[in-house]
């Protein structure tokens, strides 16, 4: 009998196999805003990066999309093979033209507001999905060369710390246990704004 991979190793290799695939799907990807998957939507994105996953490995084979919750009208963005849950979220300080994603700490962030990233970790907390769920965060940021600066961005804008950080407010926030699963970066991307980052994984615990 064929052992169950625990949710914490399978995000785990979900991060590190994003963050080797995701170059690829780069490379062949013309998008709406510059070449490259970086400026497309989430949607556009996490079907780009199951379909190369499948073809990396036949372990994403049955992976499945829009999968709905099991007491709610609503759908998760995607269920590994064995049953794991995952709600994914971009996550980019600049838009595509350069400027600042000024909405994006509220639509990501923010534990006040529906569909970001804090409230679905208590979804899927709370999902009645056989396994312990997941968040998928796609981290993009300016290439470390490039010029431009933004006044109020700290070096404390990384992928490591906003893994940690958001770990701990959902844990504030909603009294979940999450665990950070995989930091896995990427980098040499098409697209001068979106030039690199990181593929996030978090355990939440049902």
């Amino acid at each position: 009998m064929a052992l169950v991979m625990t949710s914490e190793k399978a995000l785990t290799r979900l991060a590190d196999d994003i963050a080797t695939i995701l170059p690829t799907v780069d490379q062949n990807t013309q998008g709406q805003y510059g070449d490259g998957i970086g400026s497309e939507d989430e949607p556009r994105q996490v079907e780009l990066l199951v379909d190369e996953l499948q073809r990396h490995s036949s372990a994403y084979r049955d992976t499945q999309l829009e999968v709905p919750y099991p007491d709610s009208s609503e759908s998760c963005d995607l269920v590994l093979p064995d049953g794991i849950p995952i709600e994914c979220k971009l996550l980019r300080y600049w838009r595509a033209n350069g400027g600042p994603e000024d909405s994006m700490p509220k639509r990501v962030l923010s534990p006040f507001h529906e569909h970001t990233l804090l409230s679905d970790a208590q979804k899927l907390s709370e999902s009645g999905f056989d396994r312990d769920g997941g968040l998928l965060g796609l981290f993009y940021k300016r290439s470390d060369d490039d010029p431009e600066s933004v006044a109020n961005l700290p070096e404390q804008y990384t992928a490591e710390r906003l893994a940690d950080k958001t770990a701990r407010d959902i844990e504030y926030w909603f009294d979940i246990d999450v665990d950070v699963c995989g930091v896995a970066e990427f980098g040499d991307l098409q697209h001068p704004v979106q030039a690199q980052g990181a593929a996030i994984t978090w355990q939440i615990e049902s």
